[in-house]
């Protein structure tokens, strides 16, 4: 079998899975009406977030992996546990947005607090009626993270 054989057979595999297995994958079910969707939304905080997204000039990049000194306590949680996931999508979304907010992309912005992920965890918590938040109920929130990732590191000019 030639090398490019394994390749596609995987290729095919995955295309399989996506095109034909995503309907019966989990998914995050959409608000029954517009007004929850708003109740939802007004739980996170709100970024603003320029229309023209530009490097800062003079800007000093630090990438968030390398500033563990700095890491609040509460973010072990976030590593393992039942709520894992979710802490960690809400975190990302904070951080991000610190980031963007306050145009400082050392270790001191990319680093934000702990107690507003707490805060957001436990308005979502209570939105849902739930004692655990899963992925379902932050999914969305990842998306916004990344989106607001990929800014940061537009403004920082280097990895997120």
């Amino acid at each position: 079998m030639s090398k490019t054989k394994p390749a596609a057979i995987m290729a095919l595999t995955m295309v399989s899975l996506v095109a034909f297995g995503g309907s019966g994958m989990a998914q995050t079910p959409a608000p029954a009406n517009p007004a929850q969707e708003e109740a939802f939304l007004d739980v996170l905080p709100k970024f603003e977030v320029p229309d023209d997204v530009q490097p800062i000039p003079g800007a000093v990049n630090k990438e968030f992996r390398n500033c563990r000194a700095f890491w609040p306590k509460g973010y072990d949680q976030a590593q393992s546990g039942p709520e894992a996931r979710a802490l960690r999508d809400i975190y990302s979304l904070v951080r991000a947005g610190n980031v963007i907010s306050t145009r400082d992309c050392t270790c001191i912005g990319k680093v934000a607090s702990w107690d507003d992920v707490e805060t957001i965890a436990a308005r979502l918590r209570g939105h849902f009626g739930i004692q655990e938040l899963g992925w379902q109920q932050t999914n969305a929130i990842s998306v916004e993270a990344k989106r607001l990732m990929a800014v940061a590191a537009i403004m920082c000019g280097g990895s997120f």
